[in-house]
């Protein structure tokens, strides 16, 4: 086989496990929120309702763990794409407009509260889904600092804000509020819940 041959092989080989990562990505969410652990998820389970064979499953997967650092990257590259919309911006949002990008936010990551808790469950015994946590979320707060840096030299943001103490508030607050308290929550809960964050979030802002 030529090096081109193997090359365009691993590609098709990562394509299809990218393929295979989106089918079971909403399958595993919906099966830890029934099962409320995903050490108590069998694999049999995911193929079944993802319509895999075991063959294919193994094929791309060595275990449960693997198919969960694969899951990761959907998870967070929604997560950070989530985090830094209100930020994305050259002038500062009204009121308004941040309550309604931070309720946005919720319809967005809520569904990965099943799979973020699966890695902080496994992550006590597998040093690889704890370096995926940790590190997803550390690129979400750095996001988030180079957004707050962005809109003090547009001048939007405070200039007294600390850009990198508060991403890490806003990060682990938010990482928790949506797990403990936003994942209970109905929706009228949710919009009282992006109300008040918006309020917390909004001091940063330069208001003129």
């Amino acid at each position: 086989m030529t090096i081109d041959q193997q090359e365009i092989d691993a590609r098709r080989h990562e394509a299809r496990k990218r393929e295979i990562v989106g089918r079971v990505l909403p399958v595993v969410e919906q099966k830890v929120a029934e099962a409320g652990s995903y050490a108590n998820l069998r694999v049999e389970d995911i193929l079944q309702d993802a319509l895999l064979s075991r063959s294919t499953f193994y094929r791309y997967f060595k275990d449960k763990n693997e198919l969960l650092l694969a899951l990761g990257e959907p998870v967070f590259a929604d997560v950070r794409a989530a985090a830094i919309r209100p930020w994305d911006r050259d002038t500062a949002p009204t009121r308004d407009e941040l309550r309604a990008e931070l309720r946005r936010n919720f319809d967005i990551y809520l569904p990965h509260v099943p799979v973020i808790g699966a890695m902080v469950e496994a992550s006590y015994h597998s040093p690889a889904v704890r370096e995926l946590f940790e590190q997803g979320f550390a690129e979400v707060q750095r996001s988030i600092a180079e957004h707050i840096t962005q809109g003090q030299r547009a001048g939007f943001v405070r200039p007294d804000v600390l850009a990198h103490e508060t991403a890490a508030w806003l990060t682990w607050m938010a990482e928790r509020g949506m797990t403990k308290i936003a994942s209970i929550a109905d929706n009228a809960a949710l919009d009282r819940l992006a109300e008040s964050l918006a309020t917390m979030v909004w001091c940063i802002y330069e208001v003129r």
